[in-house]
């Protein structure tokens, strides 16, 4: 899978659990922040407020293969593989930088969605050009 997108995360002390490893709940913020730097190549997105229409969250998952450690660094590599009437899948890969060790994958569901009707709606063609330009393909 290639990875158009990446972005490197030092692991903070507040990341930890008791046993001194990253905490589980800690990756799905690795993602999180993985989401935004992707969305920054988006031109007039905007995260602040409560847009008319934006992306939610509907699933996502993880899957973790090695732990991570304070003094670490994290790099999240994501792209997108799939794009459907109103949503699209990401697939995450996170690797500890300085060793490559495969650390977590991942994947998600986001939806395009209209915050004051409540409901889902299909991607503009505008949005599915931006993805189609960010990953040099076709969906």
């Amino acid at each position: 899978m290639e990875y158009k997108i990446q972005k490197e995360i030092p692991v903070r002390f507040s990341d930890l659990d008791a046993l001194g490893h990253v905490n589980n709940s800690v990756y799905f913020t690795y993602m999180e922040e993985g989401r935004m730097e992707y969305f920054k190549q988006f031109p007039n997105m905007n995260f602040e407020g409560l847009p008319k229409a934006s992306f939610i969250l509907a699933d996502i998952s993880c899957q973790f293969k090695s732990p991570a450690f304070l003094g670490e660094t994290m790099v999240v590599k994501l792209c997108t593989t799939q794009i459907k009437n109103s949503s699209f899948i990401m697939e995450y890969r996170l690797e500890e930088k300085t060793s490559g060790r495969l650390v977590a994958t991942g994947s998600s569901v986001q939806v395009y969605f209209d915050y004051q009707n409540k409901k889902s709606l299909p991607i503009p063609p505008a949005l599915k050009t931006t993805f189609e330009k960010i990953e040099n393909k076709k969906f």
